[in-house]
């Protein structure tokens, strides 16, 4: 493209080691019994105990909600106070059931108020969140936070209990409704749900709960994990693979520069993949301080601010990091004493501490019941599927986000940006990003690449060591399979070393983290940093745990660069070359399969060559369904005839068949051509065995081969009518615009998705229920009279069924109607469904 371009960043320096010890300790000294950790926690449990909903004795602060269409809340106010309690309040209207759950999450209250759970999951994660002192960690993390920083937490908690107060538990809306553990909330019950988003230690609450010491092994087992078992536990799925970041979604983020926008100003599309169901849901806003800040977008439900969006300078989103955000440690245990192992030449005791749960029973009866939790000088003692704990190793784990206070400051920070340069100095600045990539753009058309995520910080020669341990070491090797980084814990070169110019010890400073400025394009679909652009590989001497170079590239991520580099079928920048704001949005919707245009035309012929294979129960004639693929258009719209067909065609291979050459691809990836390989159809007659079960697959659901998309792919509701969803699976049918299905861990709302259909990977009962995908769309050009943009909030701005703004997006992105974002005064004005003031005269 003959774009310039410029690599930020150097290369790793070899920095000083920071052993546990010199870390700072406001969380970490909560497993202490120092006399300064004594103090520390004295102060916590002060201000716990002093803690209120509300400051007594102080009224309403200033604040203006204005909704506009679709429930839009623009917020206006005179400082960050006034404008957190506008935020909390309005929240609170369309979304307090998700928020009062995940408090009492964060409390380590869930046994308390739903019973221990099927197989202790309720139990498990209370235990997880005391061990991991959460909400106790939170009020420390308060402790270090600027006073205008409380103020806005402060507001925003008075806000959510104003609403509460006014509407009474029996009335809010939802399906809380009436619940008894619908209560008031403290600062320090926001900050800690904070904490538990922000930490990936959360997500392994269940293995922090069921790990014991042995009593002794089991005879004849000399009590070493094999390298079988590591990996079999690997290839189970779910939380068997080692919970991780990445489990939260996928995304895409473009930011398009001057040279390639028909404006010459930066454009941006935001397009994070996240549930649509539960706490990790995002909320649209507009929040204005005039004067001081000016900021559309969205966040997380129960976290205030934006935290994808735009200014008038800057725009921006997320994408989840490929990267390492915590390490595991292989603890070598002296023999006949499993809470000691061997750390540089002498042992050492673990640490245990007791939490006490208390546990609703059948009966509805709580009791106390009173769980041991084990720690090493690394962190806490996980029992990891096909490890476990044996008499000779167990493993610990180190959080990346451990001491992490610095997000919440940077994403308020980054809104206030009033030039790009800025925005990345709040960056430099914070260095709080806590697992995603950030890509954005500017109003004078730069696009702007960045893996500023907490990554553990290795020397040199410890990443060599483990580099080659993940090829000869059976457990080190499995977890590494599956990006699990495990190390050594006998060996202090092991240990995370410490930057003075990193936001806390034993993290990757900001100045040594991939960064990519281009006057063309940079994108992000949750690879690794490597391609931001394929004309302009990021190569150099970046840590592996911030994501591997010269690797194969998933199929979304391929297509995304093929349609930002002009390469993809449909010319989706036109005949001039540059993208316009309707050019781009269409081609984020396209709903393109590049897995189908890579594969079909060989499967085809093979078809045609045999018209019949063997399926699971016999022979199966395939001339119907290869009659179908032939009319498909290679698209997931909601009115494609072939799709689900292709869909349960793909699915019936396995993930592990998607990589490099093998049982599906033909040419092996070449890191010196990732965008096109791997490429063609390796064994024709396994092709059509997979899609002769696909073709047995939904026969017996009762479907015929030609079925719509539309007709299966619905987003679950308690509307009376299906709404059809368009869109397909990233990684095995290489659609950007990514739905699927699944369990949503993130609440206790009730959902039917019905049953898997034997024999398929994604079919149910129901059909093709969304719980997961594109969430929040946006797409955003610069202009010379400012930014203009449009969007969905795909699930809508309200999680109650009975409110007009529950799903009334749906049918907009159902349809690709995109709606226009009001962000001008005029706009706004013009278009106000509603306006509620509070404090003032």
């Amino acid at each position: 493209m003959g774009a310039g371009s410029r690599r930020i960043g150097g290369r790793l320096r070899l920095v000083g080691p920071g052993p546990p010890s010199d870390r700072r300790q406001p969380v970490r000294s909560t497993l202490s019994t120092s006399p300064r950790s004594l103090f520390l926690g004295a102060l916590a449990l002060l201000a716990s105990a002093c803690a209120s909903p509300e400051p007594e004795g102080e009224g309403d602060p200033e604040a203006r909600i204005r909704r506009t269409d679709f429930g839009v809340a623009h917020i206006e106010a005179g400082d960050l106070r006034g404008l957190g309690f506008g935020e909390g309040y309005a929240q609170a209207q369309d979304h307090l059931c998700s928020l009062a759950d995940q408090v009492i999450e964060a409390r380590g209250e869930r046994a308390r108020w739903f019973g221990a759970g099927e197989q202790d999951e309720h139990l498990h994660s209370d235990i997880g969140m005391k061990a991991l002192r959460v909400h106790q960690g939170a009020g420390d993390e308060l402790e270090q936070q600027s006073d205008e920083f409380r103020q806005w937490y402060e507001g925003y908690v008075a806000g959510y209990n104003r609403y509460l107060e006014e509407t009474g538990r029996d009335r809010v809306p939802g399906w809380c409704r009436g619940a008894e553990w619908v209560q008031p909330i403290t600062v320090q019950d926001l900050a800690a749900y904070h904490r538990l988003v922000t930490l990936v230690s959360t997500r392994f609450d269940s293995m922090i709960a069921t790990a014991t010491p042995p009593a002794g092994a089991d005879e004849g087992d000399d009590g070493a994990p094999t390298a079988g078992g590591a990996q079999a536990a690997m290839h189970t799925g779910g939380s068997d693979t080692g919970p991780g970041i990445r489990d939260l979604g996928a995304s895409n983020g473009w930011a398009i520069g001057g040279d390639l926008s028909v404006t010459g100003r930066g454009m941006l599309i935001a397009n994070p993949h996240y549930p649509w169901v539960g706490s990790n849901r995002f909320w649209e806003k507009h929040l204005t301080i005039p004067g001081e800040l000016d900021v559309y977008g969205v966040g997380l439900i129960g976290i205030p601010g934006v935290a994808i969006g735009f200014n008038r300078a800057v725009a921006w989103t997320h994408t989840v990091s490929a990267g390492v955000r915590y390490t595991l440690y292989a603890l070598e245990l002296v023999p006949g004493q499993p809470t000691r192992y061997r750390y540089d030449g002498e042992e050492r005791e673990m640490t245990s501490r007791t939490v006490d749960i208390e546990v609703r029973g059948e009966n509805g009866e709580v009791s106390s019941q009173q769980h041991t939790v084990w720690f090493s000088h690394h962190g806490p003692i996980v029992s990891f599927p096909g490890v476990g704990w044996t008499e000779s190793t167990v493993l610990a784990l180190r959080d990346a986000n451990e001491l992490n206070d610095e997000g919440r400051a940077q994403w308020l920070a980054m809104g206030r940006a009033g030039s790009l340069e800025q925005f990345q100095a709040a960056h430099a600045e914070h260095q709080g990003m806590p697992w995603v990539n950030t890509i954005a753009a500017s109003a004078d058309g730069t696009a702007w690449y960045v893996d500023s995520s907490s990554t553990p910080l290795l020397s040199d020669a410890a990443l060599a060591s483990w580099q080659e341990l993940r090829q000869n070491d059976p457990l080190i090797a499995g977890m590494a399979q599956r990006g699990v980084v495990v190390l050594p814990g006998n060996d202090p070169r092991f240990e995370w070393q410490t930057d003075p110019e990193a936001r806390d010890p034993g993290v990757v400073a900001f100045a040594e983290m991939p960064q990519l400025a281009r006057r063309d394009y940079v994108f992000n679909a949750n690879d690794s940093f490597w391609m931001a652009n394929s004309s302009a590989l990021l190569e150099g001497d970046y840590s592996p745990l911030h994501g591997e170079q010269d690797t194969q590239r998933s199929l979304r991520t391929r297509n995304n660069d093929l349609t930002l580099s002009g390469r993809s079928p449909d010319d989706p920048n036109g005949e001039d070359d540059k993208f316009s704001l309707d050019e781009m949005a269409s081609a984020l919707l396209s709903n393109r399969s590049y897995t189908a245009e890579l594969l079909k035309p060989e499967l085809l012929a093979a078809c045609s060559a045999t018209p019949t294979a063997q399926g699971r129960g016999g022979a199966v004639a395939l001339g119907e369904a290869c009659s179908v693929l032939e009319r498909w258009n290679d698209r997931f719209d909601t009115d494609a005839s072939g799709a689900v067909l292709f869909r349960e065609w793909i699915g019936q291979y396995e993930p592990a068949d998607l990589d490099g050459a093998g049982r599906l691809f033909e040419v092996p990836f070449d890191p010196e051509d990732p965008v096109d390989t791997p490429r063609g159809l390796a064994d024709e007659g396994l092709a059509l065995r997979h899609l002769a079960q696909a073709v047995e697959v939904l026969r017996s659901a009762g479907h015929p081969l030609d079925v719509t998309l539309g007709e299966l792919q619905y987003a679950p509701s308690k509307l009376p009518a299906r709404l059809p969803v368009h869109g397909g699976h990233g990684a095995y049918e290489g659609v950007m615009n990514m739905q699927q299905g699944g369990r949503n861990s993130t609440t206790l709302e009730p959902l039917e998705l019905g049953e898997q259909v034997d024999g398929s990977r994604f079919l149910t009962t129901e059909g093709y229920p969304v719980v997961h995908g594109s969430s929040f769309l946006m797409a955003l050009a610069y202009t010379d009279e400012g930014p203009r943009a449009k969007a969905f909030l795909t699930y809508g701005q309200s999680g109650d069924p009975e409110s007009e703004h529950f799903r009334d997006q749906t049918k907009l992105f159902s349809e690709k109607q995109w709606r226009p974002i009001l962000f001008e005064e005029e706009e706004i004005a013009a278009n106000t469904t509603s306006e509620k003031r509070f404090g003032g005269d």
